[in-house]
C-alpha cells in the first residue's frame, strides 16, 4: 500500500482519529503567539503574501514558521491571496555554463539590461547579478547603452565588491551577458580582461543561458517598472529603483536562495544560513511541545 511507516503508527495509536496535529503527535503545531504574529504581520502590510511572511517573521526571529502554514493561517482568518496560476512554460535544455553551479560570491556574474520611460524618453537600466547569492552587485540608469555605459557599471561594481583587491592569481567574476554590440565590443572585451576578469556571451537566441539575471530583471519590472507608467525625472527614477534593489538584495526572500535575502547569502553563506535555521527550527519544536504538554498534561 505503500503507506509511511509513522502513518501506521498514528493510526495504531488512535493518533490518526484527532483533528489535523501538525506532526509530532499533535505537539508540533503552531501556538496561538505564532498564529497572532502571522495575522498581525499580514493585516499591516496587506500586499505581503505567505513567503515573504514566512522569511519576515523568521529574519526578526518572531516565528518559525514554513510558507504553507503560513497560507493554512491566511486562509483561516480570510487573509488570503487569490492564486493565479501561470502559462506552463516550454522546457529548454541549460547551456552547458549553467550546468555548473558556483560555489561561492562573486565567481559567476550575469549581466543584461530593460528599459523604462522616464519624462517621456526611454532610458535604460544596467544591472549585474552574482550567479551564487542572486545579489545585484552593480546597476546604472543611462538614457543610452554602449560600451562605455557597460564599463562603468562594471567598474563600479568590481570597486564594490573589493574584486580589485584580490591577490594574484585568486579566482575573479566571469561575466555573463548576450550578443549586444556594447558587450561584444573590443573597448569592453579589452577593458574586463586588464581588470583580471573573462566575459563569457551566451547563445544566440538561448534565454537560459543568462536565466538568473533574466530572472532578477524580471521581478524588477513586475514589482517596480510595470506599476509606473513611466517616472517624472531621472532622480525619481534613481530613488524608485535604487529602493527596489535595495528591497531586493536586503529583504526579499529568494527562492533560488532557500528563502533567503540576498545579501544574506552573499555575506554568510548559503551553508551557514540553513544550518542555523534548522537549529532554530528545532529549537522552536522544542518550545510547542513544552507549551502544548502545559496546556494539556497528562
Amino acid at each position: 500500500m505503500e503507506l509511511n511507516p509513522r502513518a501506521v503508527y498514528r493510526w495504531k495509536t488512535g493518533i490518526a482519529k484527532s483533528a489535523q496535529h501538525g506532526g509530532g503527535g499533535g505537539k508540533n503545531r503552531i501556538t496561538p503567539l505564532e498564529e497572532k504574529r502571522i495575522v498581525s504581520l499580514a493585516k499591516k502590510f496587506p500586499a505581503l503574501k505567505c513567503r515573504r511572511i514566512a522569511y519576515e517573521l523568521e529574519r526578526k526571529s518572531l516565528a518559525f514558521v514554513g510558507k504553507t502554514k503560513v497560507a493554512e493561517v491566511l486562509l483561516k482568518h480570510g487573509l488570503n491571496h487569490e492564486f493565479v496560476r501561470g502559462k506552463k512554460k516550454d522546457l529548454v535544455p541549460p547551456a552547458e555554463l549553467l550546468l555548473h553551479e558556483p560555489w561561492a560570491p562573486n565567481l559567476l556574474w550575469g549581466m543584461d539590461w530593460t528599459y523604462l520611460k522616464i519624462a517621456g524618453d526611454f532610458w535604460f537600466l544596467l544591472v549585474i547579478v552574482d550567479w551564487y547569492s542572486r545579489k545585484i552587485v552593480g546597476w546604472g540608469l543611462f538614457p543610452q547603452i554602449t560600451r562605455f555605459e557597460v564599463v562603468a557599471t562594471l567598474t563600479d561594481a568590481i570597486a564594490a565588491e573589493n574584486v580589485d583587491k584580490l591577490p594574484p592569481g585568486a579566482m575573479k567574476p566571469r561575466i555573463v551577458a548576450d550578443h549586444g554590440s556594447a558587450n561584444t565590443a573590443s573597448y569592453t572585451r579589452e577593458n574586463i580582461e586588464v581588470q583580471g576578469l573573462e566575459l563569457w556571451l551566451s547563445g544566440v537566441g538561448r534565454a537560459t543561458g543568462n536565466a538568473r539575471t533574466e530572472r532578477t530583471i524580471g521581478t524588477l519590472k513586475r514589482e517596480e517598472i510595470h506599476l509606473q507608467e513611466e517616472y517624472p525625472d531621472e532622480k525619481d527614477g534613481r530613488t524608485r529603483i535604487g529602493s527596489a534593489i535595495r528591497d531586493f538584495n536586503f529583504r526579499r526572500p529568494n527562492a533560488g536562495n532557500g528563502g533567503f535575502a540576498p545579501c544574506s547569502v552573499h555575506i554568510l553563506g548559503r551553508k551557514y544560513l540553513l544550518d542555523r535555521r534548522l537549529t532554530a527550527r528545532q529549537s522552536t519544536q522544542a518550545r510547542r511541545r513544552n507549551f502544548w504538554d502545559q496546556e494539556s498534561p497528562c
